[in-house]
């Protein structure tokens, strides 16, 4: 597998003038970069490009090397590595969601270097006290659409192949949040005034939630319709998941998208049909 190249010019302060040459719009490290202070600097900082966070510059370097298809680095030397970095009794980690959520945006989809991040995000709490919280908070705050001015349309396909696999891990409770609400605005809401790849993007974005946590997606909807009342009942349930894989079979038939839209979503109508057939009695 070729190597993943990731840029590393995003991660540059908000006010650094080639933040405009590097992207279309605000990378999601301008974003979360833009709420919170700048590190002091170090002796050890003195070979970082002061375009850039001290610790963010050092967190990437690691994620880097680690995300590599060729890597040899363990999943726990690389979380030991970047918390090696801060200081004892540094509490603000801002730096790995920073790095890691831009990586995230950058990532291809269907690369298993998504997997290897969440599983990296993993054993990082094991050492720092909060992380969860301030991790799902700046997910929130990294949020896009496809057709923000801040955000390119393969961003937020990557971005969801990221959040699915974050679904898919474990690391907290499944819950079908997230998919639902990509579910219904790419399939409820009408998107004929965008153009091609926005409307591409919707759909691949909600595909990713079926390729990488298709199992765990319905389990959990299985779950809270019994629990929290997200959805009524099972039948609900059902028809909300027949609505998504014919959503998905239409766009894969259809003439309306790109190629590679239609192929994302035949797998996933696919996927969807043999889970149902599997999992349900």
């Amino acid at each position: 597998m070729a190597g993943l190249k990731l840029n590393i010019d995003l991660l540059k302060f908000p006010a650094s003038d080639d933040i405009e040459k590097s992207t279309p719009g605000t990378s999601i490290s301008a974003i979360l970069s833009s709420i919170k202070p700048k590190s002091k600097p170090l002796l050890s900082d003195l070979n970082i490009p002061k375009e850039y966070d001290p610790y963010d510059y050092r967190v990437f370097l690691i994620v880097e090397e680690f995300l590599q298809p060729s890597s040899k680095i363990s999943v726990q030397e690389a979380a030991n590595r970047v918390i090696d970095i801060f200081p004892a009794g540094h509490l603000g980690m801002t730096a790995v969601n920073t790095v890691c959520l831009e990586c995230a945006g950058q990532i291809p989809y269907a690369r298993p270097s998504h997997l290897k991040l969440v599983k990296m995000l993993w054993k990082i709490p094991e050492a720092i006290q909060s992380f969860y919280q301030q991790l799902g908070e700046d997910i929130t705050d990294a949020r896009m659409d496809p057709g923000d001015d801040d955000a390119s349309p393969e961003r937020f396909v990557n971005f969801h192949s990221f959040l699915a696999h974050l679904m898919n891990s474990g690391m907290w409770p499944a819950t079908p949040e997230g998919a639902l609400q990509t579910m219904r605005r790419a399939f409820e809401e009408n998107h004929e005034k965008e153009n091609t790849e926005i409307q591409d993007a919707w759909v691949m974005g909600a595909a990713q939630w079926i390729l990488w946590s298709g199992q765990v997606l319905l389990e959990s909807l299985l779950w809270l319709c019994n629990n929290e009342n997200i959805i009524s009942d099972g039948k609900d349930v059902l028809e909300k998941w027949h609505t998504w894989k014919d959503e998905f079979r239409k766009v894969s038939e259809g003439n309306g998208h790109g190629e590679e839209c239609k192929v994302t979503a035949k797998k996933a109508g696919d996927i969807m049909e043999a889970l149902e057939r599997g999992m349900l009695f």
